[in-house]
């Protein structure tokens, strides 16, 4: 595939590596970030609810440092893997992280 042929998809769920914007609140997102949690996703100019599927550390990483998240969305939004989105904890706005989206399995 060429650097033009990007494999957008829209999709309802995505997984995405995310990391908390500020590190000194890593333990708080990782705690907020449980399974059911929501989280208002900002991808591109759309702004959707999603909702953790799942999280597991990325190997030998710190998860305070990056996690993998899969977020299931209200809606069907396009989205193309190395995307860069923003995470924002749907009751505490303070609460961020920057995530991007893994590429497609299978």
């Amino acid at each position: 595939m060429s650097p033009r042929e990007i494999d957008a998809r829209e999709v309802v769920k995505i997984d995405v590596l995310a990391t908390a914007d500020d590190s000194s609140r890593a333990d708080e997102f990782l705690e907020r970030c449980g399974l059911g949690s929501a989280w208002v996703v900002h991808i591109r100019t759309a702004e959707v609810l999603g909702r953790v599927r799942q999280r597991v550390a990325l190997g030998t990483f710190d998860e305070r440092a990056c996690t993998c998240v899969t977020l299931r969305l209200d809606r069907p939004v396009p989205v193309e893997p190395g995307l860069r989105i923003r995470l924002v904890c749907e009751d505490d706005a303070t609460l961020t992280a920057s995530a991007v989206v893994r590429p497609w399995s299978g």
